[in-house]
């Protein structure tokens, strides 16, 4: 093989990962743009839902303070169900101080949520269905240096 056969190769090579470079850019930059309605999909008015049926869309995302569908109140973002457990990483009586441990278990890529209970602050990990589960979760954060975590039962 001669060097100028060589060099047309190698140029051809470079031209196409240009090509396909470019490509999945222009593919990736349409699928970003924005449409000229603003509102998230959900909310879009512009958009029919019209079901052969005649019933009306169910929305998955009402309002928390709606009865779900067994007549009881959903439970709102940082409260726990009557039937599920949770792992107590710390209570405080100043919302500053649980903020913080909240801070720090996301440092560590935990999720966490604050919880009121009268006039404290609980921060909790997690929402289980079994106590064994809230146990381990528990473990692994006192593994994590978390010396105070314990599983919660539910109700308390």
């Amino acid at each position: 093989m001669t060097v100028i056969s060589y060099n047309i190769r190698l140029l051809c090579g470079q031209v196409f990962r240009w090509l396909v470079g470019t490509s999945l850019l222009l593919i990736i930059a349409a699928g970003c743009t924005k449409s000229d309605n603003n509102e998230p999909p959900s909310r879009r008015t512009d958009i029919s839902e019209d079901r052969a049926d005649g019933a009306e869309p169910q929305n998955e995302r009402s309002d928390p303070r709606e009865p779900g569908a067994s007549g009881a109140p959903r439970a709102t973002r940082g409260e726990v169900k009557r039937n599920e457990y949770t792992v107590q990483v710390g209570i405080f009586n100043q919302i500053d101080e649980a903020e913080q441990l909240a801070l720090d278990l996301r440092a560590q890529r935990v999720n966490n949520f604050l919880q009121p209970v009268g006039k404290q602050w609980r921060v909790c990990v997690g929402k289980y269905y079994t106590e064994g589960r809230a146990a381990r979760m528990a473990k692994q954060l006192q593994d994590m240096g978390f010396k105070d975590a314990k599983p919660i039962t539910p109700g308390n």
